[in-house]
């Protein structure tokens, strides 16, 4: 099945690459070419939340217009050993996209990586190529369908009590996983109704552990509605954890599905923008002391977001609450576990602005994550050199609490250089 799937991304890049010369020849624009708002994507996002079609121009000057093609060195060192080497790597991205038939949209992107001696992931794996993106999206009046490999967006927060159907890269690389799925959505005046089936959803579980349980269905229910300066949307579903949980009692790794109700709802005044997200979720997997039990969790989070000019800031508490709380509640560890918190809060700020009118730009932020146990700071400078290249700095450092689940990022220190050209 995967051979048959990857064999059809290859004939998917060669129909587009195919098509798009036939109509540079012609001097021709697609007609259903997407418009793209977030100009800081490699390759453009195009999420669930994303069927507009519009009309963008053809860069005359690309010998391949059908072609992105993007390669990035990145260089990182560790100041807390003698700033030895934690990452080198090198990426190298190919995608295309454009319209399919009369109807129908469709986007591929593969990434490669090599991993260098130095990097601390070349003892588990020397290289890595893996389909970041790969999907068709028919419109017909006022449906449409999506169908393959890309990331669904829930909430209003990015990464908050909603935004649970794809799985991060994890704490220090939260940039969310991609998956197989269907997806439709139906279009009203003010409103919109949208539905998703992933039939293998991905799971994030250590290598040395075996998962337990048998992979289950996903699937979810999204119903929008959009007011002037305002929008809300009622989600519910069945989800799979993107994190494994280990059970203390047997060592094994379980992933089983739990149930969500959500709202959330986002308010505009001004340059200010309010985001609200809560979740209702039954049966989340829990320990106890000799025990692994379900457990129901209401999560929300509240956002704060403000543009002014270039500046943008970002300000966001995450509360998770237990309910039927017990004292024995237990959070495994990679060195055992430690006791649970009723209720677990996160709060964090971030700020991204640019020098003036200059190439250069900057960003900071600053987490507090599950009451204080974990304390991460980070700042950046990035330099856009010209239309193909840009170069990226970026100090992280990390303050943690003995003892507690995220204890072995204490002291976690990284100076991170990124050096990219964008065809």
């Amino acid at each position: 099945m995967l051979n048959f799937i990857y064999k059809g991304i290859i004939a998917l890049i060669i129909s587009f690459g195919i098509n798009s010369i036939s109509i540079a020849e012609d001097e021709l624009l697609f007609d259903d070419e997407l418009v793209f708002d977030d100009s800081d994507e490699e390759f453009g996002e195009w999420d669930d939340d994303s069927d507009v079609f519009g009309d963008n121009d053809i860069n005359l000057e690309k010998s391949f217009s059908w072609l992105d093609l993007s390669v990035s060195q990145k260089y990182g060192v560790n100041p807390a050993n003698s700033y030895s080497t934690a990452m080198e790597r090198t990426e190298l991205r190919l995608g295309t996209s454009g319209s399919v038939f009369n109807s129908g949209y469709g986007e591929v992107e593969i990434k490669a990586i090599k991993y260098w001696p130095s990097d601390s992931n070349n003892v588990i794996e020397a290289s890595d190529i893996e389909v970041e993106k790969a999907f068709l999206q028919f419109s017909f009046d006022d449906w449409s369908a999506k169908l393959g490999r890309y990331t669904i967006g829930w909430g209003e927060l990015e990464g908050g009590a909603l935004d649970v159907i794809n799985p991060s890269g994890g704490l220090t690389d939260p940039s969310m996983i991609s998956q197989w799925i269907l997806s439709s959505t139906r279009y009203f005046e003010d409103s919109d109704l949208s539905f998703f089936y992933n039939t293998n959803p991905r799971i994030a579980k250590s290598t040395l552990m075996t998962l337990k349980n048998d992979s289950y269905d996903e699937f979810g229910l999204r119903y929008g509605i959009s007011g002037e300066g305002s929008d809300m949307a009622f989600y519910a579903g069945q989800l799979v954890p993107n994190d494994a949980i280990i059970n203390l009692t047997d060592g094994l790794v379980y992933a089983t599905p739990y149930q969500l109700l959500g709202l959330g709802m986002n308010k505009a005044f001004d340059d200010y923008l309010l985001k609200f997200d809560v979740a209702y979720k039954h049966n989340l997997q829990q320990n106890r002391s000799g025990q692994f039990v379900k457990v129901d969790r209401i999560d929300w989070d509240l956002a704060f977001d403000i543009q002014k000019n270039d500046r943008t800031i970002l300000i966001s508490v995450n509360s998770q609450y237990l309910l039927d709380f017990y004292s024995d509640y237990l959070t495994p560890t990679l060195t055992g576990s430690v006791s649970a918190d009723k209720n677990s809060t996160t709060y964090m700020a971030r700020v991204n602005d640019k020098f003036g009118d200059s190439d250069w730009s900057w960003n900071t932020s600053h987490i507090i994550l599950s009451n204080n146990d974990l304390s991460l700071t980070s700042a950046g400078l990035d330099w856009d050199i010209n239309d193909h290249w840009k170069a990226s700095l970026g100090v992280t450092y990390a303050d943690a609490k003995p003892n507690r689940a995220l204890s072995l990022f204490d002291q976690y220190q990284r100076v991170n250089l990124e050096v990219k050209y964008q065809y």
